[in-house]
């Protein structure tokens, strides 16, 4: 007999001493239907404005200071008038440490369009600033820029003017500079022993040098040149193999390397001025990368990381390569032949070849340009010239080699007035 059946027993006798009946005993209340959520945290929001952005080209800098540091949850940016263009956005802590804002860098806000919103902000530390590097496009613009903080409501100024960015503000020899003492700190820690208070001292000063340089590299108000970023990244990288392992210059090496490309990504995601990226420099620069990566041994530190940030890179081509073509304005021929060459290149790389798909996008962005000028161009075109088209595309068609028949049908369907589809070219 189970002890549970036994006490139950029990209890129902214990229950027929006393006269009470077990059925006769109230069911105990079940849950609530609809119990009460816990209540939401109420978010408060301020309000600044900017009320004259400038048309300079590459914009100005304008900081809202916060009357008190806040933590805040999220910004918006509005345009009260006008179009303009936000290069970036930053948080400046009261701690001076400069937080970059991803989802308000690299947009374009106009009058009309609703409000903008940045991601979700997660800094501990109190907000002490906002400062956006901002354009307007064409006539007069005005922004506004709303802060939500689940303490109390910002209280947001336009804060003195930070002076205009300028192309020739290149922090490449202050940043020389600065190596020094990372440096200077860098061979200190080596040369002590593992895990010796000489080593913890010199590893606490070495995390400040690098906290410096970083911020440094971020400042919005200058820029570090392609040519030093680079250099600094292929640095950064030899040392962090370098040093030794569970030292203090391990992650001292891996921040300075991150710092360096997350500052490269930013400017060519966001087209910063002075750090405008053409289609065929991405593609260097993925080049050079991953031939640093294959030069790297396979337990090397930074190679993850150089994985990491050349596939990055790469894969920002085809978008940009795009924004290009759309903008080359293009015949058809011209658009044609371009297409024709990356798929070339595309069809004779091997698998894993590194551009294979790069190549394969690209050719597939300036078909499509290919595509738009044909349907226009064939309005103007006789019969004779329309015949001789199709003719041409048929037989690439046919061989289907080094041209894509998927693009070779669409063009014999407009060449052939659009509505017209031949069994042959269904696909």
């Amino acid at each position: 007999m189970s002890l549970k059946f036994f006490s139950k027993v029990l209890i129902l006798a214990l229950l027929a001493t006393q006269g009470v009946n077990a059925a006769e005993l109230p069911k105990p209340p079940g849950p609530p239907n609809n119990p009460n959520p816990p209540p939401a945290e109420s978010v408060y929001e301020g309000v600044g404005r900017v009320d004259q952005v400038t048309r300079q080209t590459g914009g100005e800098i304008y900081r809202l200071d916060l009357t008190r540091p806040l933590p805040l949850v999220r910004i918006e940016a509005k345009s009260k008038m006008g179009r303009l263009k936000i290069y970036s956005t930053t948080l400046v802590t009261d701690k001076n440490d400069r937080v970059p804002v991803r989802q308000l860098s690299g947009v374009s806000v106009d009058e009309p369009s609703p409000a903008t919103s940045s991601e979700l902000i997660t800094v501990p530390a109190g907000i002490a600033a906002i400062e956006i590097l901002a354009e307007a496009m064409g006539g007069e613009a005005a922004l506004e820029i709303k802060a939500f903080s689940t303490k109390e409501a910002p209280k947001l100024s336009l804060g003195s003017r930070i002076p205009d960015f300028s192309c020739k503000k290149n922090n490449d020899a202050l940043l020389k500079d600065k190596l020094e003492p990372v440096q200077l700190w860098v061979g200190r820690a080596e040369a002590a022993a593992p895990g010796s208070v000489q080593e913890k001292f010199a590893g606490n000063q070495l995390k400040d040098q690098v906290a410096d340089y970083v911020a440094t590299l971020r400042a919005g108000g200058s820029y570090t040149s392609t040519a030093y970023l680079l250099t600094l990244l292929n640095f950064f990288a030899d040392q962090y193999n370098a040093v030794r392992a569970g030292g203090v210059s391990e992650p001292a090496y891996r921040d300075l390397l991150n710092g360096t490309y997350n500052v490269l990504m930013l400017a060519i995601q966001n087209e910063l001025p002075c750090r405008r990226f053409s289609s065929d420099t991405l593609i260097q620069i993925s080049m050079d990368l991953n031939k640093k990566h294959q030069g790297m041994s396979e337990g090397s530190r930074a190679r993850t990381l150089y994985a990491t940030m050349m596939t990055k890179i790469r894969d920002t081509v085809p978008g940009q390569y795009r924004k290009e073509i759309a903008a080359a304005n293009w015949n058809f021929r011209q658009a044609d032949a371009e297409g024709t060459n990356y798929y070339k290149l595309y069809i004779s790389a091997k698998d894993d070849s590194f551009l294979k798909n790069t190549h394969r996008d690209m050719s597939a962005y300036a078909y499509m340009i290919a595509e738009q000028a044909l349907a226009k161009e064939v309005k103007l075109m006789d019969i004779e010239q329309r015949y001789q088209l199709i003719v041409e595309y048929q037989a690439k068609y046919n061989a289907n080699t080094d041209f894509p028949q998927a693009v070779a049908a669409r063009y014999l369907a407009i060449l052939s007035d659009q509505n017209y589809y031949l069994p042959f070219m269904r696909y």
